[in-house]
């Protein structure tokens, strides 16, 4: 049994024979049909640059920590590979202390850093 959806019609597709039954016909909504929203005239906007806040190694450094502690290893490497994206990663490489190809290896979806290597990465980010 298996549930598709096609335009604003949800079918249940079930048995050898494949037999089609609708079971929920709701609209589905769009962009349009949300209500706009007035600003005031005085009201002032800011751009907010990522990309300033994460030069910042303190920052970097408390961000990662707290997703260690919150053993979110997926956000960990995600705030990492963010930064050194800004970063020169041979240079940090070298700055830590482990080959180019275990930071890289480390980043990758299937990697998993060690604990030696996490903590060289965020004693480095410290110091």
């Amino acid at each position: 049994m298996a549930l598709f959806l096609n335009g604003s019609s949800i079918y249940l597709w079930k048995g050898v024979g494949m037999t089609k039954r609708k079971t929920l016909k709701k609209p589905i909504r769009s962009l349009s049909d949300m209500p706009s929203l007035k600003i005031k005239n005085k009201v002032k906007f800011t751009e907010f640059k990522t990309s300033k806040r994460m030069r910042n190694k303190k920052y970097v450094s408390k961000a990662l920590f707290e997703y260690l502690a919150a053993n979110d290893t997926e956000g960990f490497k995600e705030i990492l590979r963010v930064y050194l994206e800004l970063e020169n990663k041979e240079q940090f490489a070298r700055e830590v202390g482990i080959p180019k190809r275990t930071l890289f290896r480390l980043l990758s979806k299937d990697g998993n850093p060690t604990l030696s290597n996490i903590s060289k990465i965020i004693y480095q980010l410290n110091s």
